[in-house]
């Protein structure tokens, strides 16, 4: 009988013990000798799929915004026309606040943020507003005004809970604003 797992499946195990350990003590104080105790391996193991702390961060970020994109894409293909984006924002707002010290460890450390990095989120809305009848005029910016209107409502009400109904509601009008109704 081997021993051995498939190398996704060593990576997502690696990945989840990074994931636990970041939540719990934040991204600077775990090591790898942390991270292949938690995921029960030898260091060596670590190394075949990361060249370092720095790039299994990357990973664990990446992994992040896969998780919140598929999320809000899963619930907008519930739907048609403006709604799709409807529940396409109100599902961000929902993750980003289910994973709020995840998201805040992984995106803002005290080294700052990666600006070259590609935008999950975005990319994966201007693809949804591209795909809809009537089209929208820009997808790409209408994508970064609406991705740019859900993270700043919900770092509201992260602020203001008792704000949230109203904020969701005028996430709505603004949906309705920017995409045509079909």
């Amino acid at each position: 009988m081997t021993r051995t797992k498939p190398a996704g499946q060593r990576r997502s195990e690696l990945l989840d013990a990074a994931e636990a350990l970041v939540r719990r003590d934040g991204a600077d104080a775990f090591t790898v000798d942390d991270v292949t105790s938690g995921a029960g391996v030898a260091k060596g193991t670590f190394y075949l799929h990361f060249a370092n702390k720095t790039e299994l961060l990357h990973a664990l970020r990446d992994r992040f915004v896969r998780r919140f994109a598929d999320a809000q894409l899963a619930a907008a293909g519930q739907a048609s026309g403006a709604e799709r984006v409807e529940r396409w924002m109100r599902t961000g707002v929902a993750e980003y606040l289910r994973e709020l010290r995840l998201r805040d460890v992984l995106f803002h450390p005290a080294g700052g943020v990666e600006r070259d990095a590609p935008n999950v989120a975005v990319d994966a809305l201007a693809g949804l507003l591209a795909e809809l009848d009537p089209p929208v005029a820009d997808p790409t910016v209408t994508a970064v005004i609406l991705y740019s209107a859900m993270h700043g409502a919900t770092d509201h009400i992260v602020h203001r809970p008792e704000d949230e109904q109203r904020v969701l509601d005028g996430l709505t009008r603004l949906c309705r604003a920017l995409v045509p109704a079909s």
